[in-house]
């Protein structure tokens, strides 16, 4: 690949091993750095091709390895839209504005997954009803995953940037 450089293959390196913790289910339920991975890709790589397929290949790979049902729609669009989202961390990244936008990105999975799996579900009712008891029993795990997503984002971007300062190669992303 021309232009390819030892910061793209660190944020690979990184996807790829997410990839795996996710399949070796090292993580809690809704305790993982998938959010993370996306956030930083799109916030990183240069080309926005790379920021969709490699957080996409962590959830293509593990998610034919662990299975999963028509909720795997709803996660795919989520974490599609927080790319889109992690677009406004490109060439602008500090620590207010990461945060800001993992809350938004929690946020918009809580929505997006839980109404999905509310949508057609014989476990709730099929009215307003259905879906704010839907929306509530998901609270806990809504909980979780900003703690998870606030942790790992934050470590995934200082430590990027940290190595970044340290080392002028990791200036430029691919």
């Amino acid at each position: 690949m021309k232009n390819f450089n030892l910061a793209s293959l660190t944020l690979i390196v990184i996807i790829a091993f997410v990839a795996l913790m996710r399949v070796l289910q090292v993580f809690p339920p809704n305790f993982a750095p998938v959010t993370a991975i996306c956030l930083l890709g799109s916030a990183y790589f240069s080309r926005k091709w790379m920021a969709f397929i490699l957080p996409t290949s962590i959830l293509l790979i593990s998610d034919l390895i662990l299975g999963g049902g028509k909720e795997l729609i709803g996660v795919y669009v989520a974490y599609a839209l927080i790319i889109v989202l992690g677009f406004s961390l490109h060439n602008k990244v500090g620590a207010s504005r990461v945060v800001l936008v993992t809350l938004a990105s929690s946020t918009l999975f809580y929505i997006i997954t839980n109404f999905v799996c509310w949508y057609g579900s014989p476990y709730y009712t099929q009215d307003w009803n259905g879906l704010i008891i839907n929306y509530t029993g998901a609270l806990p795990f809504f909980r979780t995953s900003i703690m998870s997503d606030l942790i790992f984002t934050s470590a995934f971007f200082a430590v990027f940037e940290t190595v970044k300062s340290k080392y002028p190669k990791f200036a430029t992303i691919q």
